[in-house]
């Protein structure tokens, strides 16, 4: 079942709705502030003189009802049809949409196609009564189209005869969390100086790659260069490592803006890159590496030396460690050159 985040108001209220870590006792108490406000409309519905309730109990619900939409977070009751019957001040500035706006639109209307199945499988446990409520992290469409990732959590409201009656969600924005796990994850798989991946996502995508070939039969060939950079050293002891550094950055960036977006490459060493072209045959992968060894020595202050190796059915395993003697035996022609099958 689903509900969202979306527009931001900036107000101080809505940055404590984002900052704040809701306990399970939070959950509990704001589910139990829902349920009631479901249950006071199902009894004044049979009501037949609702009007003189006992003024202690108007008084409980309307404190209720205040609790209700000004929770700190998104509250919600939706209908067995995935109808918006109730939403609070905090769910309308989460998703951007006005109350009467979110009264038109079911939960199916605003939730990501990839994680609607998921939602609505747990849902269906929900009402068959399998489980009594269930928590998720997904994705919605915001009023002005952008997606936000939310923090989920369904309960169900039954009748006296244990038939259900309404849903009860709690809606958290997690998307600033969600955009500090990207970057935490972005940078671990990064090189801190050239910026491009560094060696274990480099084998990740490697063994990503076999495992595919393996599995679907790729016919196609495919290459894998070690690229070592000739002469590193005597720059360090010459003009110092910051000098270095900036030649490290230089080759990264010319060898990367000469492979393909499905390329993958990395800096896999102190002088060593390497790359992964996927669906490429053994001429063009030699033309590539003499390519590369003619750019990085047009434009910058030293050269490179690349070894060739290609993964075709059978030979999958050992890319990488072929690569590496190929790149050796380029470096024992001087440096600046190519060598592989």
């Amino acid at each position: 079942m689903g509900l969202i985040r979306g527009r931001s108001g900036g107000t101080s209220e809505e940055a404590f709705t984002q900052l704040r870590v809701l306990s399970q006792t939070d959950h509990c108490a704001l589910t139990e502030v829902a349920q009631r406000i479901v249950d006071d409309a199902v009894r004044r519905a049979g009501d037949s003189q609702p009007d003189q309730a006992p003024d202690g109990e108007r008084a409980g619900e309307a404190l209720y009802e205040t609790v209700f939409a000004n929770a700190p977070i998104g509250l919600a009751v939706i209908g067995l049809d995935g109808s918006f019957e109730r939403a609070n001040h905090a769910l309308c500035r989460i998703t951007g949409y006005h109350q009467h706006e979110l009264r038109q639109l079911t939960f199916q209307d605003i939730t990501h196609p990839d994680d609607l199945d998921t939602d609505v499988k747990e849902a269906t446990r929900l009402m068959n009564g399998e489980i009594t409520s269930y928590q998720m992290d997904k994705r919605y469409y915001a009023a002005d189209g952008h997606l936000i990732w939310i923090r989920l959590s369904v309960s169900i409201v039954r009748d006296a005869a244990g038939e259900p009656l309404y849903f009860i969600s709690l809606i958290e924005d997690i998307s600033a969390r969600k955009r500090d796990d990207e970057l935490l994850r972005r940078r671990a798989s990064r090189d801190a100086l050239t910026g491009v991946l560094n060696r274990s996502r480099f084998e990740e995508e490697l063994a990503r790659y076999q495992s595919l070939a393996r599995r679907h039969g790729y016919d196609d060939e495919a290459a894998v260069l070690m690229i070592d950079l000739d002469g590193l050293k005597q720059i360090n002891d010459q003009f110092g490592h910051a000098a270095g550094d900036e030649y490290l950055k230089s080759v990264a960036d010319i060898i990367s803006r000469r492979l393909r977006l499905s390329d993958v490459f990395a800096r896999i060493g102190g002088d060593e890159f390497a790359a992964l072209l996927p669906h490429t045959s053994t001429a063009h992968a030699q033309t590539l590496a003499q390519k590369l060894v003619e750019m990085v020595a047009a434009n910058s202050r030293g050269r490179v030396s690349i070894g060739i190796a290609m993964l075709m059915p059978g030979q999958l395993d050992d890319a990488l460690e072929r690569a590496d003697k190929a790149m050796y035996q380029a470096k024992r022609r001087g440096g600046g050159h190519t060598y592989g099958p």
